[in-house]
């Protein structure tokens, strides 16, 4: 499968915000926040989108698909957005988000787009 569009977002709390997406036309839009707004615009390879695949597949992101959990009773925590869709078919896409709730091995999936994109900044 190969990547047409990629956007994830996540928000805590105490202020951090991280917010990676990508498209086509625009390219790659990283906004982050943790005390200090770091913003980065490029493109991104066909190798590096195979790579961001790659990283999707190990770390079993494709399988939060359909998560939606949303706390609507709890004021604050966490909130995040993943929003992947992939070129030549409209079947294959990941859309998942949570408040205060995430899939199993949400962690680890989150540390490794982190790790993924950090080159980029």
């Amino acid at each position: 499968m190969k990547i047409d569009t990629f956007s994830f977002r996540f928000a805590d709390t105490q202020g951090f915000m991280e917010w990676y997406r990508y498209n086509p036309q625009q390219g790659l839009w990283i906004d982050k926040f943790d005390g200090m707004m770091q913003a980065k615009r490029c493109e991104m390879t066909e190798e590096e989108l195979e790579e961001l695949e790659q990283v999707i597949r190990e770390n079993r992101i494709n399988e939060w698909n359909d998560f939606c959990k949303l706390d609507m009773c709890m004021c604050s925590g966490n909130s995040w957005t993943l929003h992947v869709t992939y070129k030549d078919t409209l079947e294959e896409y990941i859309h998942a988000m949570g408040h205060s709730e995430a899939p199993e091995g949400f962690e680890e999936g989150k540390k490794a787009l982190e790790t993924f994109f950090a080159r980029y900044l």
